[in-house]
C-alpha cells in the first residue's frame, strides 16, 4: 500500500519498505536502517503419532552393521561344523538359533547330555560369540539411551513438514500479512511459491469460521505458549516476550521455522522526488554519528535459546520399526508353528497307515 502510494504521488516518503517488490516503482534512500526477519513460533506438537524415524540402527555404521553380519555368519558355521562333529541332532538348527539367542541376549541351555562327544571348539565359539554380542549389545544400548537423553526435541524442519503438522496457523496483524493472505502472486519467500500456495488453501482458507488468524503479537505469544499453533510473525518482537513469558522447559519445547528470510529495508521517496539527495544526506549523517546503530541495539531482541536438554519421549513414530520388527516376529513364529504343524500331521498319518497295513 505504500508503495503504491508512493507511485500515484500520493505521499513523498514512507519510513521503511523491502526493497526487492518495489525497486521499479520508487527510488531507496540509502543505507538501509534496519532489518525483518520473519519466522513461524510454535510449541512442538508432543501429541500423535509424530513422525516416522529409524533411530534403532543409527547407533551403527552401515560399515559396522556389515562387520556384525559376518562375524555372526562367521560364528554360526564354527558352531555347526562343531555340531556336526559331535554328532548333534539338527545341527543347523542348533548353530542359527544358538547364535540368534546370543545376539538378542536371550537365555538358552545348551544340553549336551544326548551328545555322543563334546568339542572344545563348539564351547569356545559360543564364549567367543556371547562376549562379543555383549559388547555390541552394551554399545548399542548406551547409544539409543544417549541418544533419547540428549538429543534435539523433534521439531519441524521445512514449511512442508509445518504443512503435514496439526498445528493452526495465525499471523500478526501487519501489513506484509494481510498482502500475502489477499494477494495470490505476493510471496514471502519466491523459492517457496508451491508449498507457499499449499499453506494458504489448506491451512489458511480451510480455517473454520470462529478459528483465530490474524492477532497481536502478545496474543498470538499467548497461543504459542498453550500450544496447537504455529505464530507467523517478526523475530524481534518475538523474541522480546519469549523472554518474558516463557520458562526453561517451555523454551526447550520451543521451535521457529523461517518464512521471511533476512532482508534489509529502506526509506523510499517517489520516482524523482526532490527530497532525495536531502534524505540521503541525513541518513548517512545518522550513520556517521551512530544514531542508527543505537537505534538497532535498543529494538533488537536476541533468540532465547534453552540451556541444556531435557529426555525426549519417544514418539510411535520413532518406535514404529520396533513394533514392526515384532509383529514380523510373531508372523513368523506363526508360520513357522503352521508348517511344523502340518508336517506332523503327513508324518503322523503316514506312521498310521503303515500300521494298518501291517
Amino acid at each position: 500500500a505504500a508503495a503504491t502510494s508512493l507511485y500515484h504521488k500520493h505521499q513523498d516518503i514512507t519510513p521503511i519498505l523491502r526493497w526487492e517488490n518495489v525497486i521499479d516503482k520508487v527510488d531507496l534512500v540509502h543505507p538501509p536502517v534496519t532489518s525483518i526477519e520473519t519466522r513461524y513460533f510454535y510449541r512442538i506438537p508432543t501429541y500423535g503419532a509424530g513422525k516416522f524415524e529409524n533411530q534403532f540402527l543409527r547407533p551403527l555404521s552401515y560399515g559396522a552393521w556389515i562387520s556384525v553380519v559376518i562375524v555372526i555368519t562367521l560364528c554360526a558355521c564354527v558352531l555347526l561344523i562343531s555340531a556336526k562333529l559331535e554328532r548333534r541332532r539338527s545341527a543347523g538348527q542348533y548353530a542359527i538359533f544358538s547364535v540368534l539367542a546370543s545376539m538378542c541376549q536371550q537365555f538358552f541351555e545348551d544340553n549336551t547330555s544326548f551328545t555322543p562327544r563334546v568339542s572344545a571348539a563348539r564351547q569356545l565359539t559360543i564364549f567367543v560369540t556371547g562376549i562379543s554380542c555383549v559388547l555390541i549389545y552394551n554399545y548399542y544400548t548406551s547409544s539409543v539411551v544417549s541418544w533419547l537423553l540428549n538429543g534435539p526435541p523433534p521439531s519441524i524442519n521445512s514449511l512442508q513438514e509445518l504443512l503435514e503438522s496439526p498445528l493452526e496457523l495465525i499471523f500478526e496483524d501487519i501489513g506484509y500479512t494481510r498482502s500475502w493472505l489477499q494477494k495470490k502472486s505476493y510471496y514471502y519467500n519466491i523459492r517457496n511459491i508451491e508449498i507457499e500456495d499449499e499453506l494458504r488453501k489448506k491451512k489458511v482458507f480451510n480455517k473454520k469460521p470462529n478459528a483465530p488468524l490474524l492477532v497481536p503479537v502478545e496474543e498470538g505469544i499467548k497461543l504459542v505458549k498453550a500450544g496447537g499453533y504455529a505464530y507467523h510473525t517478526d523475530t524481534n518482537n518475538a523474541n522480546r516476550l519469549i523472554s518474558q513469558t516463557f520458562t526453561q522447559s517451555e523454551l526447550c519445547e520451543l521451535g521457529s521455522l523461517q518464512s521471511m528470510a533476512k532482508a534489509e529495508l529502506y526509506p523510499a521517496l517517489q520516482r524523482n522526488s526532490p527530497y532525495k539527495e536531502f534524505f540521503v544526506w541525513g541518513s548517512i549523517r545518522l550513520y556517521e554519528r551512530g544514531v542508527v546503530k543505537f537505534v538497532q541495539r535498543r529494538i533488537s531482541s536476541p533468540a532465547v535459546e534453552c540451556e541444556g536438554s531435557s529426555p525426549r519421549a519417544l514418539a510411535l513414530g520413532g518406535a514404529a520399526p520396533a513394533f514392526l520388527l515384532l509383529a514380523a516376529g510373531y508372523l513368523l513364529a506363526t508360520v513357522i508353528m503352521l508348517v511344523e504343524r502340518a508336517i506332523w500331521r503327513r508324518k503322523y498319518k503316514s506312521k498310521v497307515v503303515l500300521k494298518l497295513k501291517k
